[in-house]
């Protein structure tokens, strides 16, 4: 028997979950918590990458399990732990969905990258920039040689939506650049000199520092 996959997005705080995995070298050991946060950022993860937070314990040997919601349906993968396994965070199975085919296809993750710094549309910004309102995404830099200066995108845009969909917050550029396939051309509407444009930037592949590699 195999458990079907379920919708991460629909995962409610507070809903009942059950994580399942091999603690400490238990074998099919089974935990039951709450969903307590939905998308948290962790400084440890890859670019754009949000976890659900659950109280379902979470020690080593889960990791690679399933968590499971109360209708038999995988809603995401359990990762790592906070506070003595207290704390479990697993990764959304809507983002596993969405990389499963770079996984079959090349045997690891691509991440993709635009090259730009980026901050949230402070009160100052609205008045500086002729906006109607705080929304969008700012760019306070943009990397020479980077795939956001080919497609034209310059310091003090405004991003409000890539391919039709809004972003509100960094965050929401930061996952949806970081999952969309290397090579891909979206199209970024932004806010320049109080008028709205359409740039299309062809998505780079994301390097990590190398200070951080392994």
């Amino acid at each position: 028997p195999v458990l079907s996959l379920g919708d991460s997005n629909r995962l409610r705080v507070g809903e009942f979950v059950l994580a399942l995995g091999h603690p400490f070298g238990l074998e099919q050991t089974v935990s039951f918590g709450i969903v307590s946060r939905k998308g948290a950022p962790l400084t440890a993860a890859a670019p754009g990458f949000d976890f659900i937070q659950t109280d379902a314990s979470v020690n080593p040997g889960n990791s690679g399990g399933p968590l499971v919601n109360m209708a038999g349906e995988v809603v995401g993968v359990n990762s790592m732990a906070a506070r003595g396994g207290s704390i479990g965070f697993a990764i959304p199975v809507n983002l596993v969905k969405a990389l499963l085919p770079q996984l079959a296809g090349k045997g690891k993750v691509e991440w993709g990258w635009l090259g730009v710094g980026i901050d949230e549309v402070s009160e100052e910004d609205i008045t500086r920039l002729g906006l109607r309102e705080s929304r969008g995404v700012l760019i306070r830099q943009v990397m020479p040689g980077q795939p956001a200066e080919a497609g034209g995108i310059k310091a003090m845009d405004v991003v409000l939506a890539v391919d039709g969909s809004r972003v509100n917050a960094p965050r929401d550029l930061q996952r949806i650049i970081s999952t969309t396939p290397v090579g891909k051309t979206v199209t970024l509407t932004v806010i320049r000199g109080g008028k709205e444009a359409e740039l299309q930037v062809t998505v780079g592949l994301y390097q990590e520092p190398a200070t951080r590699q392994r």
